[in-house]
């Protein structure tokens, strides 16, 4: 009965959907491989779509875990290899990888490795086609005797990118980066340059371009063994240190400042936010603005954004322009997880309610992540509690802060178990591209994806709905399908090449195909698996589309 349920609502829906399916239960797979797909982060195409990369066990009797990526394109239609392309199937163990875009729709990937028996920090580009640039399981960026971790990657703007980590080999966690060019070679020093080595532990790095060619980084600092605090530096693009030798003070109040996020301020310097316990009771959030020069903008040892009842964390944040810095949190001030934002002016002045505004309004809600809608507002998208789990929903503030969209945010994913840790990126016309880490298959984690537009409405991009006189008629006989079965589009009076896009009835897309005019399209039934699939025609270079059915038995 469920079964076709499902298919059904494919029925209703199919002269209006492409690759995505708008259905939040089922939504567009991304990789469904053995044992799980994780820490997802993605990237934009620069094209409307998204590249995606995430660390993977699916190898796991041969490999620990490997590095893959994937593409999808805007109409939701995946680029590379299905369920994903290898970037590192090494051996050992890689995991925590991070992306950055690298131009025309190429990106750059890094990642921990302990394939000489310690944790050192590798990197791989590939293009807008899937083609691997670097050497095979990607370049060293930095190895050494002891152990380096938690790499995170900003483009340089150049082709290449700057990479910082954590770097243990002082006996504690100092801070270390490293320039890779556009054809993986390492710019500066061999084991990259000291970001920070003052005694105790650096740890946390973030990382953005100043728009120079160089990067500034922040991080949490524990250098006087006491508690940490927050602190800075900025690096040309030779890697030379411009601000005070082991970084600024960003904000060194007392007790513990953790958890900094930084975005670029649009004029070479930085917006910094963190979370901050100086109350001594719980934490809030504050933020503050350093420019190109180093030196503080707004109030010493920050601004407070939320000072509410409870603790504010989880911080995510996004530069969206001249309007300032939106800021996203999870806020426990009403004795429940909820989604609170802020927006700060580039002067420091908070401009919306006191504490924020509420953006979620379920029981709970945690893991907050903004991305700019391109429009002076931002996109935000979380993980959202019900009784059998966590589901994704995002919802839409403009560039005075006003709700875009339905109360409480709209429903990305709905779908069985747990759907956890969204990343997503604007589509370039207000709206978002999402991917996220699901369990509806109950064992394992795999991803799934979908599109938004900037309405809030799930993206039917590809075949728009059909009007009688857009349609044209076309049949599959026999069906239920057979070695002789065939696909046959009749009365094509343009005489115009056709394109056939067949899907099966969970809307994943399994093959396209080119026809010359009046040409068949043959069904090989031992390509096919027992069940039902659609299949969507389109005549080039016309308005005219078609649609069908066709059963499998096999």
């Amino acid at each position: 009965m469920k079964f076709f349920l499902v298919f059904s609502l494919y029925l209703i829906s199919i002269s209006s959907i492409a690759q995505w399916n708008p259905n939040p239960i089922i939504n567009t797979p991304i990789a469904i491989a053995p044992k799980s797909q994780d820490n997802v982060h993605s990237v934009s195409d620069s094209k409307g779509g998204s590249i995606i990369a995430w660390d993977d066990t699916r190898n796991f009797l041969v490999s620990q875990s490997d590095i893959y990526v994937q593409r999808v394109r805007k109409n939701g239609v995946m680029k590379w290899t299905t369920n994903g392309l290898a970037i590192c199937t090494n051996l050992a163990l890689q995991k925590s990888s991070a992306i950055t875009s690298a131009g025309d729709g190429s990106a750059i990937v890094t990642w921990e490795d302990n394939r000489a028996g310690n944790y050192d920090i590798y990197a791989q580009k590939i293009d807008s086609s899937g083609n691997i640039l670097w050497p095979a399981n990607g370049v060293l960026v930095c190895s050494k005797t002891t152990n380096q971790k938690n790499p995170k990657i900003i483009s340089d703007d150049n082709g290449g990118a700057i990479i910082v980590w954590e770097d243990s080999l002082n006996n504690y966690w100092d801070v270390s980066a490293q320039r890779i060019s556009s054809t993986g070679a390492a710019l500066w020093t061999s084991t990259g340059v000291n970001v920070c080595s003052f005694p105790n532990t650096q740890t946390n790095p973030k990382i953005e371009a100043d728009g120079l060619g160089g990067a500034i980084i922040v991080w949490q600092d524990k250098r006087y063994n006491a508690d940490y605090d927050v602190y800075a530096q900025r690096l040309d693009n030779s890697g030379a240190a411009l601000w005070t030798a082991n970084g600024i003070v960003v904000c060194n109040a007392i007790n513990t400042q953790n958890n900094p996020r930084i975005e670029s301020d649009g004029a070479n310097g930085a917006l910094i936010g963190w979370a901050d316990k100086r109350n001594a009771v719980d934490n809030n959030i504050y933020a503050q603005r350093v420019d190109a020069t180093g030196v503080v903008q707004w109030t010493n040892n920050g601004v407070l954004v939320c000072g509410a009842s409870n603790n504010q964390s989880a911080l995510d944040m996004k530069y969206v322009g001249a309007n300032g810095l939106v800021l996203t949190w999870k806020d426990d001030r009403s004795a429940v997880n909820a989604i609170y934002a802020q927006l700060v002016s580039l002067a420091g002045v908070n401009q919306l309610t006191t504490d924020g505004i509420l953006i979620s309004n379920s029981l709970k809600s945690i893991n907050p992540n903004t991305i700019s809608d391109g429009f002076g507002g931002a996109i935000i998208a979380w993980q959202d509690s019900t009784a059998l789990g966590w589901d994704v929903k995002s919802q839409s503030i403009n560039s005075v802060g006003a709700i875009q969209w339905s109360v409480g945010g709209e429903t990305v994913c709905s779908a069985f178990q747990d759907q956890i840790n969204v990343s997503h990126v604007t589509d370039n016309e207000g709206g978002a591209v999402y991917v996220w880490e699901d369990r509806r298959n109950f064992s394992n984690y795999d991803l799934y994806a979908t599109h938004f537009y900037s309405s809030g409405t799930v993206n039917y991009v590809g075949i728009k709905e059909l009007n009688k006189s857009d349609e044209i008629p076309s049949v599959c006989f026999p069906n239920p399908i057979s070695l002789n079965s065939v696909i046959q589009l009749n009365n094509n009076f343009s005489n115009h090449p056709w394109e056939i896009s067949i899907f099966d009835a969970t809307g994943k897309f399994i093959k396209t195909a080119n026809i010359k005019s009046n040409q068949t399209y043959s069904l090989n039934a031992s390509e096919y698996s027992e069940g039902i699939y659609f299949y969507i025609i389109h005549i080039k270079n016309q308005s005219l589309y078609s649609k069908g059915i066709f059963i499998s038995a096999n």
